[in-house]
């Protein structure tokens, strides 16, 4: 990874969480250190304390319920200066909070990427534990010695995180062996630390803690060779500012990703014999219908299979389709709502085959009505082309979720267009048509992380991913990064790998 690479990766941003067990958090402290974090800029504070009001038109607890209204952004958009959310409500985190919080987060990282979060006073581990997965950094002020050791020990899901201890103290190591462990091999010991006064010298602080954060991204991503700023910055500096623990590359993290949504509508139904969808006046019966047909059937439709389809499905509902006719679409009033059942006219031997395989392929999209467009085929037939992939079509911009731990690779071509490739031990998975990339070559990537989104470059009829899978092997024909691979068919792919995490 290079100078450039690293720059990029760390002006993404991120969450920074500051604790102050046992007394009162300085708000005026952290709010210089969130202005000086971003350069000057406007900043946004997460106050999760429950002891004082934002002054924005949402409460920090509704980030965690609910997606941010367009109304609401409009006006935390147009705030100058600080930007605080507050609330007297007590936080209690769950997986799906934190799905909706992480959705939240990345539209105000657009605002101001580097955002100050202060963690409650009491019981970290029981309201905040999941929070600690997407955090950068938890800084632990420990005015009150006891209290913090207490705070530190009891909370296992902090530890994991990359730790600053705000103080040349150090806990009672026999009474709390978990917390001195954390604190001694945590980044707390670097002596440029302990000559700052964080309080009175903001802009020193957030000095310090950038190049910690770097430290943190280089030891997942090492720089490529003896370049010129590894050999002239990085390793003076990290040498006197990092424990040497953070220098080393560490292993993929293959624990669910905080992104994923694990029980999307079409896998808590998919063993249900029907299902409703509230139409919102732009989508088409023919769309939903592909849908349909493929999560209940598993196979690729035709025009004549979803014309009777669509025309069976709209007289069950009592409705007549010649009123929603708009050329070759039937599109329903927003606020209609179909109930779609499994076709009686159409064999289940598919689903029974190849319908775990179809299921796992359409959830790779977050697209709650992904469905297949075309299967892999090998040789080009009378009837049917070579393909040597599968097809997800899906709306487009839509995100593409890393099915498993990996490394990217990145490439772009005519017919491909933009291409983003996940390489593993033995196997790759590779996404073409892609319309933006949001990893880099080779950065490691969580099961469930988005790494591209859905487009239409290179030579497609309209929006959707193709799909090619493959296995290493040093006689392959085909090269992602720096691994050559062989094609195999998608549905063979599934079935042999067994893939364990969505």
């Amino acid at each position: 990874m290079q100078r450039r690479v690293l720059n990029y990766l760390y002006n993404q941003g991120g969450l920074v969480l500051f604790a102050f067990p046992g007394s009162e958090p300085d708000y005026e402290a952290l709010e210089n250190f969130a202005l000086a974090a971003n350069a000057g800029a406007r900043f946004i504070v997460l106050d999760m304390t429950g002891k004082r009001d934002g002054n924005t038109c949402v409460t920090i607890g509704s980030l965690f319920d609910h997606f941010l209204s367009e109304k609401s952004l409009e006006q935390i958009q147009s705030m100058e200066g600080k930007i605080v959310f507050g609330g007297y409500e007590k936080l209690s985190i769950s997986e799906d909070g934190l799905r909706k919080f992480y959705h939240n987060l990345e539209i105000l990282k657009k605002i101001s990427p580097h955002v100050v979060g202060i963690l409650p006073a009491e019981d970290p581990e029981n309201s905040c534990k999941y929070l600690f997965e997407i955090a950068k950094l938890v800084i632990v002020e420990p005015d009150d010695m006891e209290a913090a050791a207490v705070y530190l020990e009891d909370s296992p899901s902090m530890k994991k995180t990359p730790l600053l201890w705000m103080s040349r103290l150090k806990p009672n190591k026999k009474r709390f062996p978990k917390a001195y462990k954390a604190i001694k091999q945590s980044f707390s010991n670097a002596k440029e630390l302990k000559k700052c006064d964080w309080k009175k010298e903001p802009e020193k602080f957030a000095k310090i803690v950038t190049l910690y954060y770097k430290a943190t991204i280089l030891s997942k991503n090492p720089l490529d060779g003896l370049s010129k700023v590894f050999r002239k910055f990085f390793i003076p500096i990290l040498l006197v500012t990092v424990a040497l623990p953070f220098i080393w590359p560490t292993d993929l993290d293959i624990s669910s990703s905080n992104l994923r949504d694990r029980m999307q509508e079409r896998n808590r139904l998919s063993v249900a014999p029907s299902f409703e969808f509230t139409f919102d006046g732009k989508e088409s019966m023919q769309r939903i219908a592909r849908y349909a047909i493929g999560r209940f059937n598993a196979v690729i439709t035709n025009e004549k299979m979803i014309k009777q389809y669509v025309e069976e499905t709209l007289d069950d509902n009592g409705y007549n389709a010649r009123d929603w006719q708009k050329g070759n679409h039937t599109i329903p009033p927003e606020g209609t709502v179909v109930k779609f059942s499994r076709p009686d006219n159409l064999s289940r031997a598919a689903a029974d085959s190849i319908g775990a395989a179809w299921k796992y392929w359409t959830s790779v999209v977050s697209d709650s009505v992904a469905y297949l467009t075309e299967f892999y085929h090998e040789y080009a037939t009378a009837n049917q082309r070579q393909h040597n992939g599968i097809d997800v079509a899906s709306r487009q911009g839509a995100r593409i979720l890393a099915p498993f731990a990996a490394r990217a690779w990145t490439s772009r071509d005519e017919r491909g267009g933009i291409i983003i490739g996940l390489v593993r031990e033995k196997d790759v998975v590779i996404f073409m048509h892609c319309d933006q990339l949001l990893y880099l070559d080779g950065q490691e990537v969580m099961p469930g992380d988005p790494i591209a989104t859905v487009g239409v470059t290179g030579h497609t009829t309209g929006p959707h991913a193709h799909v090619v899978t493959g296995e290493i092997s040093r006689n392959g024909n085909k090269r992602i990064g720096n691994v050559k691979y062989k094609v195999i068919d998608p549905m063979t792919w599934f079935y042999k790998y067994k893939p364990s995490q969505m």
